[in-house]
């Protein structure tokens, strides 16, 4: 399981020029994330400042992915005007690197929610602080996962 530092934090609500897709499994979305950030940008009057953002919801036929940016324009076509609603407390740890052993993180976020006690509640973020360059070896997404206080 992966190491990292794990910080309490609130989530502020944030509101997104963001695509919607569901996936049947985890491993589909690397092959479709890409290419919904691509619409959105594409979609936006001009190229955003700010950081990619996903957020990830189970649902009954699969995984719900909504990935954006942070946007307080108008409405644009070609992408929704996503709310993301503010949670009072996450999980947030700090994952650098490939995606294709990100789940080790997710784990480590997962398993200290349990260990005090908490569980998940609510859909999980992740913000891509750095996602550049192609082949991933200097990402770094910090893990977001909103949870009940026990």
């Amino acid at each position: 399981m992966s190491r990292i530092e794990l910080i309490d934090k609130p989530l502020p609500a944030l509101r997104l020029a963001a695509l919607t897709r569901t996936v049947q499994s985890q491993p589909e979305i690397a092959t479709v994330i890409g290419g919904m950030y691509a619409q959105v940008e594409a979609a936006l009057p001009e190229i955003p400042d700010s950081m990619a953002i996903a957020q990830y919801r189970p649902v009954e036929d699969g995984l719900e992915v909504t990935a954006g940016f942070e946007y307080a324009g108008p409405a644009v076509a070609g992408c929704d005007i996503v709310e993301l609603g503010a949670q009072p407390a996450a999980l947030c740890g700090v994952h650098l690197g490939s995606m294709d052993r990100i789940h080790e993180s997710w784990q480590a976020v997962h398993q200290e929610i349990l260990d005090r006690g908490s569980a998940p509640s609510g859909p999980c973020r992740e913000l891509y602080v750095r996602s550049e360059p192609e082949d991933q070896s200097d990402w770094v997404t910090e893990l977001q996962q909103p949870y009940a206080r026990s």
